[in-house]
């Protein structure tokens, strides 16, 4: 019995991927509903589609199906981070940052876990307390502009201008056009070649 649940949720998901290609979200949840109703615990098909209703918009079922994932498994460290997104997203920062830090302690590579720290961090106001989860963010993705860019936001709001700058040539390295925004936010100069305005 166990392999014939374990080829019907792969037919299943199979039949729900081809539905997202062609973005039939409906017909591709019905899919997953098929396969809770042999196995309701089936953590990815749980989490695929509380990532679905993510993607529409819906928070309040997306929570609740991350939520139901963690009660089945605790250890898994991509469903803390999606858990953690969606209250950043309704602004309930210290439960974000909870969620956060369930990921990092379970995968201390989660590169995102800790850009998400860090920006809610930001959004308390505690500058400070952010560096060092951007700066973490920043070591196990050096090509993410944006954890560069509020990496170096937030030196620079700290008034810390050399640590700003650091930052700010590490982007120009790769991405000068966001090199120049922070030019012109924070007045740093740090000679970024605008070839794109010539």
């Amino acid at each position: 019995m166990q392999v014939i649940n374990a080829c019907h949720a792969w037919c299943f998901t199979q039949v729900a991927t081809c539905a997202l290609l062609f973005k039939k979200r409906e017909i591709a949840l019905n899919n997953y509903k098929r396969i809770l109703t042999r196995q309701p615990q089936h953590v990815q098909t749980l989490s695929r589609m509380a990532f679905l209703h993510a993607e529409a918009g819906n928070r309040a079922r997306a929570i609740a199906g991350f939520d139901h994932v963690l009660a089945i498994n605790a250890q898994d460290a991509n469903s803390w981070f999606n858990l953690g997104f969606l209250h950043q997203e309704n602004g309930d920062h210290m439960i974000a940052i909870e969620a956060f830090d369930h990921a990092t302690q379970i995968n201390a590579r989660h590169d995102r876990a800790w850009y998400g720290k860090g920006l809610s961090l930001i959004a308390l106001g505690r500058y400070g307390d952010a560096i060092v989860p951007l700066q973490k963010s920043a070591e196990l993705q050096p090509m993410n502009p944006f954890g560069l860019m509020a990496l170096a936001r937030t030196y620079f709001t700290l008034g810390q201008p050399d640590h700003c700058k650091n930052e700010m040539r590490k982007l120009a390295a790769f991405d000068p056009k966001n090199a120049a925004v922070l030019e012109d936010e924070t007045g740093i100069r740090i000679g970024v070649d605008r070839w794109w305005q010539r």
